[in-house]
């Protein structure tokens, strides 16, 4: 990924460092440094428990005056979490499989880019991958947009159990996403369903 006139060589040494630094801790009993402060994340209940998920534990409830400015559409996320200066954004949609026509995760992961592609041609993706949570499955995708004066980084989830699918976004500001991309995935591992956090299926 490029910001600015950073080069290619240089991005990914910066990308190797902050993934060795974060992926040795242990998120739910260590804190990671991020942006120059150590963060701790706690189990946050989503959606009156039917999901639990490791959050920031500084993340708070956006403001609804906050969330109608940075999510214009009337269709932005039910559940908005975001850190103290509205920096750093977790979104999420709780579905039941049922109401899911065809549930198929890479086929959705597919309809979710296409939307993106659609509502903003001049987006730039990058990475995808799987999110293996216990008794779940999932997958994310990253992009980066653009608003008048910054870019943004957008990584989107599924999290598909028997029962319900979690769709997510996590989103901050291009310049902070090596320090963020690592513990937000790994984060992602530790969802769960229907009571507490799980450790994930290789733990």
């Amino acid at each position: 990924m490029k910001k600015g006139n950073y080069v290619d060589e240089k991005l990914i040494r910066l990308q190797d460092f902050y993934q060795r630094r974060t992926s040795s801790y242990d998120l739910l009993t260590d804190e990671v440094p991020i942006r120059g402060k150590m963060v701790r994340f706690v189990p946050f209940p989503l959606f009156e428990g039917k999901v639990n998920a490791l959050i920031p534990e500084d993340f708070m409830e956006m403001p609804e005056k906050i969330a109608k400015v940075k999510y214009i559409s009337s269709y932005r996320p039910p559940v908005l979490l975001t850190s103290a200066g509205y920096d750093e954004n977790f979104g999420f949609h709780l579905l039941r499989r049922e109401d899911i026509l065809e549930y198929n995760l890479d086929g959705l992961i597919r309809q979710m880019q296409n939307t993106v592609r659609l509502h903003a041609p001049e987006t730039v993706f990058y990475g995808k991958g799987n999110i293996c949570p216990k008794g779940a499955e999932g997958m994310w995708f990253e992009y980066k947009n653009f608003t008048l004066d910054d870019e943004t980084y957008n990584l989107q989830f599924l999290i598909g159990s028997d029962i319900y699918l979690l769709a997510g976004t996590f989103n901050c500001r291009m310049c902070f996403y090596d320090e963020w991309k690592v513990p937000v995935i790994n984060s992602l591992e530790y969802i769960g369903f229907g009571g507490k956090v799980e450790q994930t299926n290789e733990g």
